[in-house]
C-alpha cells in the first residue's frame, strides 16, 4: 500500500509540473485530479486520526509528530474560528486553509510511506525533479526559448510565476548532483541517464538565471560549493568531476555566467529587499491593532494592505513569519516555530547522511520558509515529507 501511495504522489507531481501552476487561480481538471490523488494518498483513516488528535496516543510515532499535530490544530482551528467571527469571505478563508494543509503534509503522509521508505524516497525525489523540469520547460516556452537572453537582460517571470515553485530549485540542485554521480559509476545506460539529468538541471538553472531569481541562484551556488567540498574529501573522483564540469561550463558560457552575475547585482541595487521590511512592518502593525489580534491574529481570510504589492489589500505576505503573525498572532507563530523546530533535526540529519539529497531539499526549503511566498505551495509540503521519510530511512531510525 505504501508503494501505491508513493506512486500516486509521483503522479501528483507530474500533473502539477506539467499542467498546473504553483498557485492556481482556479480549480480546473488538473487541480481536481491532484486534489483527488492527494486525498487517496492520505486516506480517510489517517485524516481522522490527525483531526481528532488520535495520533497523540500512538506510542510508536516519532518525536516530531506530536508537536506537529498540536501545531496543526492551533493553526487550523483558531484562525478559522476567528475568521468566521470577523466575517471574512469564505473564499479567502479557503485560500488560507489549503496552503496550511500543504505545509503539514508530513504529518499526513510520512506515516503512510514508512513501510516502503526506499521506494517512497525515490518516487518523491523523482516526482519533484520532473515537476521542476516541467515548470522550467513551460517557462522557456513562454519565453520563446530565448536561451541567448540569459545574462543579457532580465526576463519576465510570466503570468503564473512558474519558476517560484520550490521544485524548480530542487531539480536545479538534485539533477546535476546525482547526474555527476551517475556519470562516474555504472554502464552506458546509467551514464546516459546521468547526462540527461545534468541537462535537466542546467535547464532549470538557466531559467532561474534568466528571470534573475537571486535567492534561488545563491542557494544553488551554496549547495554546489558544499557538495564539491564534501565530494573532494569523501569521493575525490566525483569532486574532481564536478570541478571539471564547472570549469567547462565557465569556459563554454562565460558571457552568460558573468552577465547573470551582473543582472543579479543590478537587481539588488534597484530592488533591494523587495519591500520585505515594509511588508513586515505592515503585518506587525496589523497584529498590534488589538490584544486579540496580537494573540490570535486577524484570522483565516483576513486581508492586509501590503506595501509589497503597491498597498493593495491581499490575503498573503511574502514571508512565512509575517504571514503567520498577521493571520494567527503570537500563539500561532509559536505553534509554527514548534512544528518547524521538530522537523529541523531530521533535515539536518539528512544533510549529514545523504548530502546530495539533503542540499537539494534544504535549498528550496530555506527559500520557501524564509523569504518567499512558496511556503504556500504544494511542493513545499512534499519536500518536507521527503526529508522526513529520507532521514528515517538513511539513519535507520526506530519509529520512536
Amino acid at each position: 500500500m505504501a508503494l501505491w501511495r508513493a506512486a500516486g504522489l509521483f503522479l501528483v507531481l507530474v500533473l502539477y509540473g506539467l499542467l498546473s501552476a504553483p498557485a492556481p487561480a482556479e480549480i480546473r481538471l488538473a487541480e481536481a485530479a491532484i486534489g483527488a490523488l492527494l486525498v487517496l494518498g492520505v486516506g480517510l483513516l489517517r485524516s481522522l486520526c490527525v483531526a481528532t488528535g488520535q495520533t497523540l496516543l500512538e506510542c510508536d510515532s516519532p518525536p516530531w509528530e506530536t508537536p506537529a499535530v498540536l501545531a496543526l490544530a492551533v493553526l487550523l482551528w483558531c484562525p478559522l474560528m476567528r475568521g468566521v467571527w470577523l466575517d471574512w469571505a469564505p473564499g479567502d478563508m479557503v485560500r488560507d486553509v489549503v496552503p496550511l494543509i500543504y505545509l503539514f503534509l508530513p504529518v499526513l503522509l510520512a506515516p503512510m510511506l514508512r513501510a516502503a521508505p526506499d521506494r517512497a524516497v525515490g518516487l518523491l525525489a523523482g516526482g519533484l525533479a520532473v515537476a521542476g523540469v516541467g515548470f522550467a520547460l513551460r517557462w522557456w516556452r513562454q519565453a520563446d526559448w530565448g536561451f541567448g537572453a540569459v545574462g543579457v537582460r532580465a526576463m519576465a517571470d510570466g503570468g503564473v510565476y512558474l519558476l517560484n515553485a520550490p521544485s524548480v530549485l530542487f531539480a536545479a540542485i538534485a539533477l546535476p548532483a546525482f547526474g555527476i554521480g551517475m556519470l562516474m559509476h555504472g554502464g552506458w545506460l546509467r551514464r546516459a541517464a546521468g547526462a540527461v539529468a545534468i541537462l535537466g538541471g542546467l535547464l532549470c538553472l538557466a531559467a532561474l538565471a534568466g528571470a534573475v531569481h537571486r535567492m534561488a541562484l545563491g542557494l544553488a551556488a551554496m549547495a554546489f560549493a558544499a557538495l564539491g567540498l564534501w565530494w573532494l574529501r569523501r569521493a575525490p573522483l566525483a569532486g574532481l568531476g564536478m570541478g571539471v564540469a564547472a570549469l567547462l561550463f565557465v569556459a563554454l558560457f562565460p558571457e552568460a555566467l558573468f552577465g547573470a552575475l551582473e543582472r543579479v547585482a543590478e537587481k539588488t541595487r534597484l530592488a533591494g529587499a523587495n519591500t520585505r521590511w515594509e511588508e513586515a512592518e505592515a503585518a506587525l502593525g496589523q497584529a498590534l491593532s488589538s490584544p486579540a489580534a496580537f494573540l490570535f491574529g486577524q484570522g483565516g481570510g483576513a486581508l492586509l494592505a501590503n506595501p509589497a504589492v503597491g498597498g493593495w489589500r491581499v490575503s498573503y505576505t511574502h514571508t512565512l513569519v509575517t504571514y503567520a503573525l498577521a493571520k494567527t498572532g503570537v500563539i500561532g507563530l509559536c505553534a509554527l516555530l514548534a512544528y518547524l523546530g521538530g522537523l529541523a533535526p531530521r533535515v539536518l540529519a539528512l544533510l549529514r547522511s545523504d548530502p546530495a539529497l539533503g542540499w537539494a531539499v534544504l535549498g528550496p526549503l530555506l527559500m520557501a520558509l524564509g523569504a518567499h511566498t512558496s511556503f504556500k505551495y504544494l511542493d513545499t509540503g512534499l519536500l518536507l515529507t521527503l526529508a522526513m521519510v529520507a532521514a528515517e530511512r538513511r539513519k535507520r531510525l526506530p519509529p520512536s
